[in-house]
């Protein structure tokens, strides 16, 4: 946990400079402000709350005691919360120097920064306004949400942290759900050189009484994305961006048999969910992402449905705030690639099938951006159609006319509770900007038998 007195009442720093990102993706950059505080590199921080005091030059310092103290209870609604002191002899009890040393640190003013907690699981970040003592080593205290800017002040920081797998708590949504970890090809560093695999087999029922069968594997690399530079004097940052990025491989099977305009079904796959802790020099930044994936099909006419496919895909999803412009919502698609290695067909229909992941990131309990990102493939079916892109160079078997497609829909919101990086509430969420794009496979018009007749590949 970490107390901190608002950036508002530091004296501002005359030597204060910018400095330029790092060029390693994982690392935090602290201010050129000198500071009693070393810097860290980002990771995932865990043990007792942290205490800090400003220095003179607008940098937080840690408050002697305050690393044994814990948030035991919070009430979000009245904001009261109560911090206890940690027992030092083995037996539950605090002794009463300790006690007294330790709540000395709990004053008015100062900021509660704690990691994830049975009482706070998003960490809290909190401004205490009242203190009274509650005996046996506790003290309850009457707090309000206070911001990123508070807390870091003039500090900058660039952070991008992937996620440990081990760590991502895992929700099946279909029965038997397999967990395990792929190690990267390239070794990756430390915790994070694995990633996550779920293999699912389920059955799920669909409107006008059929069924959709799923099968398959899917692998996923998620990171997180925090950036922050601090200002002289005010309680809104000069730049911020909160995001996360997605790294995906799929391969999956899909049969169904659809009828009239389906609209979108969805097979719920999993949830996932991970707080990691990241540290910009002492104080840690609390950042929680959910992340569910399903698969979707639609139809609009009546078709039969039997799909092998992979998706690969990288896509970096943030919100980004600037003083002059205020925060706008970016994607940047890095890759997508969607491939049938075999495809059947056969109605008369529009159909889609798609594998999406649908995210927020927060931090702490705030929302700062939510996306959903959805590569799929689309076909327009009239008749009985076969491809199948891996039987080396077999040509596609179309008695009718198929055209398939592969794109990518991503979209999503600026949360309203982004007031949590100190900038104006929003009084509704700013959507995105629907990024879209789609590119032809194979297109073909003929029927059997017809040997001339050469689809387009």
């Amino acid at each position: 946990m970490t107390l901190v007195t608002p950036a508002a009442d530091r004296a501002p720093s005359a030597t204060t400079s910018p400095v330029a990102p790092s060029a390693v993706p994982s690392a935090v950059v602290p201010s050129a402000v000198p500071s009693p505080v070393a810097p860290s590199a980002a990771t995932v921080a865990s043990g007792a709350p942290t205490a800090a005091t400003p220095a003179p030059s607008g940098t937080p310092t840690v408050a002697a005691g305050a690393a044994d103290l814990k948030l035991t209870s919070y009430d979000r609604q009245t904001g009261k919360a109560v911090l206890a002191v940690v027992a030092d002899d083995g037996k539950g009890v605090p002794s009463p120097s300790a006690t007294a040393a330790t709540t000395a640190a709990v004053q008015t003013g100062r900021l509660i920064d704690s990691p994830p907690s049975a009482a706070a699981p998003q960490g809290a970040l909190l401004a205490i306004t009242a203190v009274k003592p509650a005996g046996a080593g506790k003290v309850q205290v009457d707090t309000r949400p206070a911001t990123i800017a508070e807390l870091l002040g003039q500090t900058w920081a660039n952070i991008k942290a992937a996620l440990d797998p081990h760590k991502i708590h895992v929700t099946p949504r279909v029965k038997d759900l397999k967990v395990s970890y792929v190690p990267k090809p390239d070794g990756g560093s430390g915790s994070a050189s694995a990633t996550l695999r779920l293999d699912a087999n389920d059955t799920v029922p669909l409107p006008g009484g059929s069924e959709a069968a799923l099968t398959g594997s899917l692998e996923l690399d998620p990171s997180v994305v925090f950036s922050y530079q601090g200002t002289h004097g005010i309680l809104a940052p000069e730049q911020a961006k909160v995001g996360f990025d997605l790294g995906a491989h799929a391969d999956w099977h899909l049969t169904a048999g659809l009828a009239g305009s389906t609209g979108p079904v969805r097979i719920p796959v999993a949830t996932l969910t991970a707080t990691p802790t990241v540290m910009v020099g002492a104080l840690p930044v609390v950042i929680t992402l959910n992340l569910t994936v399903y698969a979707e099909v639609s139809a609009d006419g009546t078709v039969g449905v039997d799909v092998a496919q992979t998706v690969d895909g990288t896509w970096a999803i943030h919100a980004d705030y600037t003083k002059a412009a205020g925060w706008h919502s970016a994607t940047d698609p890095i890759s997508t690639t969607v491939t049938p290695v075999r495809a059947t067909f056969t109605g008369s229909a529009d159909v889609r099938s798609a594998l999406v992941a649908e995210g927020s990131v927060a931090l702490y309990d705030a929302l700062g951006v939510k996306a959903t990102v959805r590569p799929y493939l689309r076909a327009q079916v009239q008749g009985t159609a076969t491809v199948a892109l891996d039987s080396g160079g077999v040509k596609p078997g179309i008695d009718g006319s198929v055209g398939l497609y592969g794109g990518l829909d991503v979209d999503g919101a600026v949360l309203a509770r982004i007031a949590v990086l100190g900038t104006p509430l929003f009084e509704k969420d700013v959507p995105f900007k629907l990024y879209h794009q789609e590119w032809p496979i194979v297109a073909g018009s003929y029927r059997s038998p017809t040997p001339s007749a050469t689809p387009t590949t």
